[in-house]
């Protein structure tokens, strides 16, 4: 596994619903092309995706940088008319965590 990514997106107000329609169509396109809503090949692995009455989120697995920068430049060039979205780089708090926690429950 490589770096998990945390993509927020925002919708702008409210959306025309023609632009709305074509904007998702593109990233549909891409998902059912590439697996991602970034349309990259390889190097970025869509994860799930959760949605919200005002955007969503996106987990990713990004395994090579490159293909992660190809991913934001298609969302700024496809869907930044719709949605203000926002990539953050994930630590596993459980796993960093363990140890101390198995500490403490050692000592109880």
């Amino acid at each position: 596994m490589g770096q998990l990514y945390l993509q927020r997106f925002e919708y702008r107000g409210a959306i025309d619903k023609s632009l709305f329609d074509r904007t998702w169509s593109i990233a549909n396109e891409a998902m059912a092309k590439t697996g991602n809503w970034g349309n990259v090949e390889k190097g970025v692995k869509h994860v799930h995706a959760y949605g919200t009455g005002w955007g969503g989120y996106a987990l990713l697995d990004v395994e090579d940088p490159a293909a992660f920068d190809a991913y934001q430049i298609y969302h700024a060039n496809n869907y930044g008319q719709m949605c203000h979205v926002t990539f953050e780089p994930l630590a596993d708090l459980d796993a960093a965590m363990a140890p101390m926690i198995a500490e403490h429950k050692a000592k109880s």
